[in-house]
């Protein structure tokens, strides 16, 4: 008798890491990438607005050329730190019910797929969120450059299925702020930071 019962127990096992989790696995990775969007979306709402010159200098030679761009790293690190933890908080409020998956999808016939009974699925929002900026410079006409500042959210959360957990990251990216330079643009940038948190 104990041995009939532990090999419906390994057979139930078996099926459950073969057949069901995959299913599981690819809606969940949709859901999860959805909600990390999310939350990274809600977080740059809630920021202020960033102007170009809270986050760089630019200093003019005495013929009126540019011979730098500075980047006050304090205000960008401090914007990075404040939108990793508002982009943190959005993560736990959006995670806190998990991802639920209609009974007829787990099943894997077409037919069923989305019917039936939610059944719930926990969702781990790592306590991992980088935020990165990064610029890019594109001419615009004869000595007119345009300098885009950009922000990079990363966010990670793990989705916790019967006998594994899986984690999946995603990266949004925001333009931030954009400022049209006239002028020639240096090839070197004194302190152009791209800081991390």
């Amino acid at each position: 008798m104990l041995f009939i019962l532990l090999l419906v127990v390994i057979l139930f096992v078996v099926y459950v890491s073969r057949t069901i989790n995959p299913i599981v696995l690819n809606y969940g990775e949709a859901e999860i990438n959805r909600l990390l969007v999310k939350s990274c979306n809600s977080a740059i709402l809630n920021i202020s607005t960033i102007s170009y010159d809270d986050l760089f200098d630019i200093k003019y030679d005495e013929k009126g050329n540019i011979s730098s761009i500075i980047a006050n790293a304090q205000t960008i690190n401090s914007i990075a730190n404040s939108l990793a933890i508002e982009t943190q908080r959005e993560l736990d409020i959006n995670s806190s019910l998990g991802i639920s998956i209609p009974i007829g999808t787990l099943s894997g016939i077409t037919f069923l797929s989305g019917r039936g009974e939610n059944i719930s699925f926990s969702v781990n929002p790592l306590g991992n969120i980088t935020c990165d900026f990064f610029t890019t410079f594109n001419s615009v006409g004869i000595n007119q450059t345009s300098h885009k500042v950009y922000i990079r959210i990363n966010a990670t959360a793990s989705l916790i299925l019967p006998f594994s957990t899986h984690q999946f990251t995603k990266a949004v990216d925001y333009l931030i702020s954009e400022c049209l330079i006239i002028g020639q643009i240096p090839d070197t940038y004194l302190n152009l930071l791209t800081p991390n948190t």
